[in-house]
């Protein structure tokens, strides 16, 4: 029994390691074939801030596009996002001896990795089933951009698991790895502060369950966050007058009602895995055809598992990981929501919605892989699962630069 269990780890760790090669295949191949390389106004300043660490300049950039204090190519301190993702760039550029744009890509491969490793950690048996999901849309696109949400997903995964275990065994070390993981989020993405309000709603729920130790530590973390939080926002103003950007609050901002409405919106898009369809014109055929093979998938998956419903009922109730992922996602779509109704980016799409879509897609690859393998179709249902993931990664290559070299 025991030679059969590392017979079937060996084989998952060859199969995780075989789909990690094939994703990072797929990023390079997209960013080789893009034109754009997969960069955005976005990434071009992510690029120039790596640049002015790189020539000594500590964060002072050149404003390209206007976005600081609405002169195009004004130097300004880089304040419009945090400094952690360069940061991560010009290391991978010491580092690896690449320039900095390969730097980047480097950077979304290595987090990509990290990912694959905590979902080994959490399911060794069927991590690659788990880490399939990084074939969705949504989360190979944003992995193939310059772009700080592919670190900010792993920080997202990394919350989860560990306000998970602190929630199931308490202890201190776990606890206090919160302040570090909420920290990382924020010098990430400013919306990263949200990771603060996860531990403060643990802090509270362990309090009502009269957990009065653990949670006075959670609000110790919850405490020393803002203390990060404020100090890093103070710092901004001091060094470049303002906190993180003047340009973003405007009189014509959308209500709150209109902002909830293209949320909802986004969140429909978000259900189409495969290819986007986005809601104006017709569909094309690939979208048709990808949209009725996800719901034949679905359709199969429930009639594959039906059999056993009240057991495979009280698995799912019990699997407080895949509750934590939602509730997290769900947290961070409150804040998201609440903070694009009083400040003005960009409206909600696949890249601002991709923590909430990833954190939904671990969550429900999770319910199945946690089954057991004595029910009924469980086993199976995985591998279709993993084999519909594998599909859409598939599909979401250049197909038409492929099909181009085999001619």
């Amino acid at each position: 029994m025991q030679l059969m269990d590392r017979s079937d780890n060996r084989t998952a760790d060859a199969l995780l390691l075989l789909l990690y090669i094939a994703i990072c295949a797929a990023i390079i191949l997209r960013v080789t074939v893009e034109s754009t390389g997969y960069t955005s106004p976005d990434s071009e300043y992510y690029l120039e801030a790596a640049r002015s660490l790189r020539d000594g300049e500590k964060f002072i950039i050149r404003d390209l596009y206007g976005l600081h204090r609405g002169v195009i190519d004004a130097y300004v301190y880089y304040a419009h996002w945090p400094i952690g993702y360069p940061t991560l760039i010009i290391i991978a550029f010491w580092i690896s001896g690449l320039n900095l744009f390969w730097a980047s890509k480097l950077v979304n491969l290595f987090f990509a990795g990290l990912g694959f490793l905590l979902m080994r950690n959490i399911n060794r048996k069927y991590s690659f089933v788990l880490a399939s999901i990084y074939g969705a849309f949504t989360i190979i696109e944003i992995y193939s951009y310059t772009w700080s949400e592919c670190v900010f997903l792993f920080g997202c995964l990394c919350l989860t698991v560990q306000l998970y275990k602190v929630y199931l065994k308490g202890k201190l070390i776990p606890t206090y790895s919160l302040l570090a993981i909420a920290g990382f989020m924020f010098l990430i993405r400013y919306i990263g502060f949200f990771a603060g309000g996860a531990v403060l709603l643990l802090a509270l729920i362990t309090w009502f369950e009269n957990r009065r130790r653990i949670s006075k530590h959670l609000l110790i973390v919850f405490s020393l966050n803002v203390i990060l939080v404020c100090g890093y926002v103070q710092l901004n103003y001091y060094l470049a007058g303002y906190d993180t950007n003047a340009q973003r609050l405007t009189e014509d901002m959308e209500s709150p009602a209109q902002v909830l409405w293209m949320t909802v919106k986004g969140i429909t898009i978000e259900l189409f895995l495969i290819r986007k369809y986005y809601l104006r014109d017709l569909p094309d055929t690939l979208t048709v055809a990808t949209t009725i093979m996800q719901l034949a998938t679905g359709g199969y998956l429930l009639w594959l598992l039906r059999k056993q419903r009240r057991l495979i009922a009280a698995e799912i109730k019990k699997n407080l990981l895949s509750h934590t992922a939602i509730v997290v996602a769900l947290a961070y779509l409150v804040v998201f929501v609440f903070l694009r109704s009083i400040s003005q980016f960009d409206p909600p799409n696949y890249r601002l919605l991709a923590p909430f879509t990833f954190l939904m897609l671990f969550a429900v690859t999770h319910y199945i892989v946690a089954l057991p393998d004595t029910i009924a179709g469980a086993r199976q249902a995985k591998y279709i699962l993993a084999g519909f993931f594998l599909l859409s990664l598939l599909l979401n290559l250049p197909k038409q630069f492929l099909l181009s070299q085999f001619l």
